[in-house]
C-alpha cells in the first residue's frame, strides 16, 4: 500500500485557511439557487361541457363536447418572481363529442400538453408564445387533429395564480390536420 508523500498532504493550517473560501462560495452557489421562487403547482380535474359552435355552424344542428380529466399546471419564475414559462399537462384528458338530435357520438384521448412563454412578463394584457404539443381529436376513422401547433397569446386572466391566455395568431403548425369542425360534422351525421 502506497502512503502519500506529507508535503503532499494539506496541513492543519492550509485546511483552516481554506474553510473560509469554502463558506462563501458554498453560500454564493445557495444564494442563486434560491433566489427564484418554486415553480406553482396547480392539479385538479374538469368535467365541463360545450355547444361546439364551429361543428353546430357546419351541421345546422347541436354539436357538443364533453371534456373530462386532470390536469397539471407549472407555473416558473425568474429570480425577480415575473412569471417566464407554464407548462400544462392533461394525463387523462378525454372528450366525447355528440349529437343529441342524431345519437351519434365518439370519444377520444386528449393527452396533449400546452408550453407556454411569456414574453414580456404575465401581466394582463402581455404577449406569450403557446404551443401545443400531442393529440387533439381523433374523430371516428374521418380524421386525426395532432402534432404542434404554435401560437402568439395574450393573457386575459388569472385563475390560482395562474396565467389564462387566449390565442391570437397562429405562427406555424406541424402534424396530421383536419377541419375539426367539418370532420366533427361528418361524424355526427345520422
Amino acid at each position: 500500500m502506497r502512503t502519500p508523500s506529507l508535503d503532499a498532504m494539506p496541513t492543519r493550517k492550509c485546511r483552516l485557511a481554506l474553510f473560509p473560501a469554502v463558506i462563501v462560495a458554498a453560500l454564493f452557489v445557495f444564494q442563486i439557487g434560491a433566489s427564484a421562487s418554486p415553480p406553482l403547482q396547480v392539479s385538479g380535474h374538469r368535467d365541463d361541457t360545450f355547444l361546439l359552435m364551429g361543428a353546430t355552424r357546419v351541421c345546422g344542428f347541436n354539436i357538443y363536447g364533453h371534456f373530462e380529466g386532470d390536469f397539471h399546471f407549472t407555473v416558473f419564475y425568474d429570480k425577480a418572481g415575473n412569471i417566464v414559462r407554464e407548462v400544462d399537462t392533461f394525463p387523462s384528458f378525454k372528450q366525447t363529442v355528440y349529437a343529441p338530435s342524431t345519437g351519434k357520438s365518439y370519444t377520444s384521448a386528449r393527452p396533449a400538453v400546452l408550453l407556454t412563454t411569456y414574453t414580456d412578463g404575465a401581466a394582463i394584457g402581455s404577449t406569450a408564445i403557446a404551443a401545443e404539443v400531442g393529440l387533439f381529436d381523433k374523430i371516428d376513422s374521418i380524421a386525426l387533429v395532432g402534432g404542434r401547433f404554435v401560437y402568439e397569446a395574450v393573457v386575459v386572466d388569472y385563475d390560482a395564480g395562474v396565467p389564462l391566455i387566449r390565442f391570437v395568431s397562429e405562427i406555424s403548425t406541424s402534424g396530421p390536420q383536419a377541419n375539426v369542425a367539418v370532420a366533427r360534422c361528418a361524424a355526427m351525421q345520422p
